[in-house]
């Protein structure tokens, strides 16, 4: 039988010392799955070079390649989640994602490749549905966007620790070789998957050591079937739309910085990779984590007031601004104005990190929110990591020959899309807030 934290969550009395701690250890251990996600963004070039491909294939890998298999295995994993000891759940994906970052190091071929990046995205499915589910039973709604905002901001800081730390990773791989005995020397991008993937293993150690599962808010036997999840959508339908598809194609342009920013400052600017990833590793590490501590902050100020769906209006704040930020951004030709503009786009698209997550738990049932924030991010991640980086390199390739016109023409619509949507159901979202049984009105 799975240990309980039985001082996290005493009824009236949570020991938030220890409940801020997981949320810590969680947080190290999205920074790391996110290390491992986009490091092949910044080592695109030197791939790209050894097999002969186009940004087609590129936005496959850095793509479609994870996503597949994430989103697909997310609706599972997220069910294990309502049921399972969470804990365990994210130790075995850990590793798996963690093994597979470092077997992209030892692949021969495009194919192969493709393959382990898939491998990358099962593991990864285990994470966020298992950890926001635990987070959403330690925390009262009017402290829960700040510890999910402390959680989410490892995706902008494993962003930025993949392209600065990164930036000097592939540096150095690219001038030393290490023998693996029998598997042959192994050097440049493919020594610098092999050592991230590699730093996975004491981590799921620490987990396993010092992590308790906590107590659920519902029993394991009530728990109810995914049927009975569609059927609480279908009741919220356009407060889920809202949610799904308005958030969603934020995250389409709040992608694009790490995905393609390497690849842009690259060509257009002609920057070599470590100063691509010092620059991108301060815009998205540390503006995204202002901007997402930021976010969690002001919501929950405003959810102690009484504005149930704060996460809808400040989001759509930032959306304006977003979208002429990173819009100028890959358009116009000098680096340093580039970099400032990135730099505040990254920041307001941020401020979204830790809200989404927040805006489905509360939405959801507490028996259903591992499944609820599993089919969240199917849809997200479809949009952001599959869609978004795959019709940049169709557009690239076959319209208008330059990928900074891409970047811009994507990321304008996505961001305009996500206006139109969140305006339109603003006040569904309202409505199913203070309706829902978690959330005390």
């Amino acid at each position: 039988m799975q240990h309980q934290d039985q001082r996290a969550t005493a009824p009236g009395t949570p020991n938030l010392r220890y409940s801020y701690y997981v949320v810590l250890l969680l947080m190290l251990t999205y920074i790391l799955s996110f290390l491992d996600r986009v490091l092949i963004s910044l080592l695109a070039e030197p791939i790209r070079a050894e097999f002969d491909l186009g940004d087609t294939e590129i936005g496959l890998l850095v793509g479609f390649g994870f996503v597949l298999f994430y989103t697909v295995l997310g609706l599972p994993f997220g069910a294990a989640a309502d049921r399972f000891n969470r804990r365990n759940l994210i130790v075995l994906g850990l590793i798996g994602w963690s093994l597979a970052t470092a077997g992209s190091g030892l692949i021969g071929g495009f194919g192969g490749l493709l393959v382990m990046r898939a491998l990358v995205g099962v593991g990864e499915a285990t994470l966020s549905p298992a950890a926001l589910s635990t987070i959403a039973d330690r925390f009262p709604p009017e402290r829960l966007a700040f510890a999910i905002a402390l959680y989410s901001s490892g995706v902008v800081l494993g962003g930025g620790l993949a392209m600065g730390f990164g930036g000097m990773l592939a540096d150095w791989a690219a001038e030393t070789s290490v023998s693996l005995g029998a598997l042959g020397t192994v050097s440049d991008w493919r020594l610098a998957m092999l050592a991230v993937g590699l730093l996975g293993l004491p981590l799921a150690l620490l987990l396993l050591t010092t992590m308790r599962e906590a107590p659920r808010t519902a029993a394991r036997a009530e728990v109810p079937g995914f049927g009975v999840l569609l059927a609480t959508i279908r009741t919220n339908a356009r407060a889920f739309a809202t949610v799904f598809l308005g958030f969603g194609s934020i995250v389409i342009a709040g992608y694009i910085p790490m995905l393609w920013g390497p690849a842009l400052l690259a060509r257009e600017h002609g920057m070599a990779a470590p100063d691509i990833g010092l620059s991108l590793g301060v815009i998205v590490g540390l503006c995204g984590f202002v901007g997402v501590l930021s976010g969690g902050l002001l919501s929950d100020r405003m959810t102690r007031r009484g504005i149930v769906h704060a996460p809808i209006l400040l989001v759509l704040a930032t959306l304006p601004p977003q979208a002429l930020a990173f819009g100028a951004a890959y358009m116009l030709p000098h680096t340093p104005t580039v970099l400032v503009l990135l730099g505040i786009g990254a920041f307001l698209s941020s401020m979204l990190g830790g809200l989404q997550a927040t805006t489905v738990q509360l939405l959801a049932p507490a028996t259903m929110r591992g499944r609820a924030m599993a089919l969240y991010l199917l849809v997200v991640t479809v949009l952001g990591m599959g869609l978004g980086p795959l019709l940049i390199g169709l557009l690239s390739d076959h319209v208008f020959a330059s990928l900074s016109a891409s970047l811009a023409t994507v990321s304008t619509a996505a961001l305009a899309a996500a206006s139109a949507i969140l305006l339109a159901g603003r006040n569904a979202v309202r409505v199913a807030l203070l309706t829902t049984n978690n959330i005390d009105r």
